[in-house]
């Protein structure tokens, strides 16, 4: 028969607690003394530099290799970032202290609308100074410069109230005021051929809508610009006014994608909008404007599969970086088996050669890091010229990119480490 040891009793169990939790500090300062002398000794004698610049062969692969995927993820980085930020310009150019919009609200793009009877509430509410309709809609455009017709994003507003506010949209409100008359994204992609040239040397430039009952093109006339950017679904927009959305479409003013709140001073902004929400119901919902822009940035997050993608390319991008990185190291280990095991003979631990392959790692990837971030600049720079979404290598992307660095250095060391442990003296007189 096989004895079975005794559990310990449960005074015993808590005596061998706190013995240890007694003794932790002291364990931790031990260990502590302990990487603080291989760091000094590692940094006193490079031998990671020296064995990396021997195996030139390795470190040239590692440095590609550890490029590329730093590269993969800056552009991941970046595209997750463009898509985003560029979903979210125009609420960002909201002028006003609230938003309400549409019950269940998730993005612009979902072409929804806010009720009628949302809008005379909201309006009656004692403590709202006043309501700003914005209107939103697609459709095609085309002028002598173009092929042929293109679709493109419009938005409708009250010139003497605009929900909206843009670079250059100020000074061109009053010429909304005669029908007809629309403003052009000046940073739209050049898929409208030389629409902003002909704005720019006339001062009407004739713009053909989309066709009527009749099967005529609706005419409509460009007198100015203003700054705003498309997003990754459409390639630029227009504002016109409200009038001309009836006149043009026949358009229902009292259906707006969204209503931009003033609040008369003083009032207390979570009291409105609770007010608001107990009024409206589940009729609409009513929003402060860093909630309505984290609205937009979650639906894309969340709901399409462009978060998953790029999180996914992130750290695919970390993995290949891992790779390449533990591959130069294991070239190392392998062709200096018998110096590591000297060493080891000498009583160096575990935390030195730890030292020693972080130290291989850093070369790696310093360098990498660097060159990479050089090469996306360019990449960035030449991707933002052809979609305008606002590519740009930020703090954000830098330290995230960092970040990634980091883990592929202490990942790939870890693993390293692992096979340096192996190494035992008795090779020596094999």
């Amino acid at each position: 028969m096989v004895a079975i040891p005794s559990l310990p009793s449960p005074p015993e169990l808590t005596g061998r607690v706190r013995a240890f939790a007694a003794d932790l500090p002291a364990r931790l300062r031990h260990a502590w003394s302990d990487i603080r002398r291989a760091v000094l000794i590692s940094a006193k004698l490079p031998l990671g530099v020296q064995q990396l610049r021997r195996q030139r062969t390795s470190a040239i692969l590692a440095l590609a290799g550890v490029t590329a995927s730093i590269i993969v993820i800056f552009a991941q980085l970046g595209i997750e970032n463009a898509i985003y930020e560029s979903s979210v310009r125009v609420h960002r150019a909201v002028k006003g202290d609230l938003v309400v919009a549409s019950a269940g609200f998730q993005s612009l793009q979902l072409f929804t609308y806010v009720p009628v009877d949302v809008v005379d509430a909201v309006a009656a509410n004692p403590k709202v100074r006043a309501t700003k309709l914005l209107h939103f809609g697609n459709m095609s455009i085309l002028h002598e410069g173009m092929r042929a017709p293109r679709q493109i994003l419009y938005y409708g507003l009250d010139v003497e109230q605009p929900a909206i506010d843009a670079p250059g949209l100020a000074e061109n409100l009053p010429k909304l005021r005669i029908p007809r008359r629309v403003l052009f994204d000046r940073l739209s992609r050049p898929v409208y051929g030389d629409l902003l040239d002909r704005i720019a040397r006339d001062d009407e430039t004739v713009v053909l809508g989309p066709r009527d009952a009749q099967q005529l093109y609706r005419q409509m006339f460009a007198v100015g610009t203003y700054a705003l950017g498309p997003n990754i679904l459409n390639d630029g927009s227009l504002i016109m006014s409200d009038l001309t959305l009836v006149e043009i479409f026949g358009y229902q003013l009292d259906r707006p994608a969204f209503i931009a709140v003033d609040l008369v001073p003083g009032a207390d902004v979570g009291e409105v909008v609770r007010d608001l929400r107990r009024t409206v119901g589940r009729r609409a919902d009513v929003f402060l404007k860093s909630e309505f822009i984290a609205r937009e940035r979650a639906f894309w997050s969340r709901d399409t599969p462009i978060g998953y993608v790029t999180n996914l390319g992130f750290f695919l991008g970390v993995a290949i970086g891992m790779v390449f990185i533990y591959y130069a190291k294991y070239q190392i280990i392998r062709s200096y088996l018998p110096e590591y095991a000297i060493l080891k003979c000498f009583g160096y631990d575990r935390w030195f050669f730890l030292s020693v392959v972080i130290q291989i790692g850093v070369c790696v990837i310093m360098p990498s890091l660097i060159l990479g971030a050089a090469i996306s600049w360019g990449i960035y720079a030449a991707a933002e010229s052809a979609t305008h979404l606002g590519l740009s290598l930020g703090i954000r992307e830098l330290s995230l990119a960092f970040v990634a660095a980091v883990i592929m250095t202490l990942a790939s060391s870890v693993f390293a480490l692992r096979r340096l442990n192996k190494v035992d003296p008795v090779m020596l007189f094999d």
